[in-house]
């Protein structure tokens, strides 16, 4: 009897170790550094028809319609709305910047190109991004963040985002390119 007990409280705290550990590596997953990354090693992937799942839920709300937005307009691919809303929606007036051929407007808020993709920064990814992420913390706080992301085999960071934390759970909420751009205002 004594040798059962023994084992049953061997096993106990085994369970009770086993548990915090994995609490304490489902904590390190959910920081927005490791946020950012997952998001990426995700979205790099060839199955694209997980991404709207992957935006609902890494990306914030506000972005997410953002993006959408713009991508209706810019594009005119959604038949999933009527189209006197999609005109009303499009019609009306965002800010926008010209750099060379590439424009930038701003949709509620967040600054969107309309000829890259929102995330990658760019129309085409490359093999050595999915292999490559590296995400660095440059600023914390309770509820927001700030995330360096380099993809591929670049030693500088090539992306900025921010990260918010919304009903406990840490966003994306805006991205932008680390490199300055001198844009001129377009009416």
């Amino acid at each position: 009897m004594k040798s059962l007990t023994h084992k049953t409280r061997i096993a106990s705290l085994f369970l009770i170790a086993l548990s915090f550990s994995n609490f304490s590596q489902a904590g390190e997953s959910k920081s927005p550094e490791n946020i950012v990354h997952d998001f990426y090693s995700a979205y790099l992937q060839d199955n694209s028809d997980d991404n709207d799942a992957l935006v609902k839920t890494y990306v914030s709300d506000e972005l997410a319609k953002s993006i959408n937005d713009s991508t209706m307009c810019n594009y005119d691919s959604d038949d999933s709305i009527p189209e006197s809303e999609l005109a009303k929606k499009c019609s009306q007036k965002h800010e926008c910047k010209q750099d060379k051929n590439n424009f930038i407007c701003d949709w509620y808020g967040t600054w969107v190109e309309s000829d890259v993709n929102y995330f990658t920064k760019s129309q085409d990814t490359y093999p050595s991004w999915q292999s490559n992420i590296n995400t660095s913390i440059i600023k914390l706080s309770n509820n927001d963040s700030e995330v360096d992301l380099v993809l591929g085999n670049r030693s500088e960071p090539n992306n900025h985002l921010k990260v918010s934390l919304k009903k406990n759970q840490w966003q994306l909420e805006n991205h932008q390119r680390n490199r300055i751009l001198r844009l001129n205002h377009v009416e």
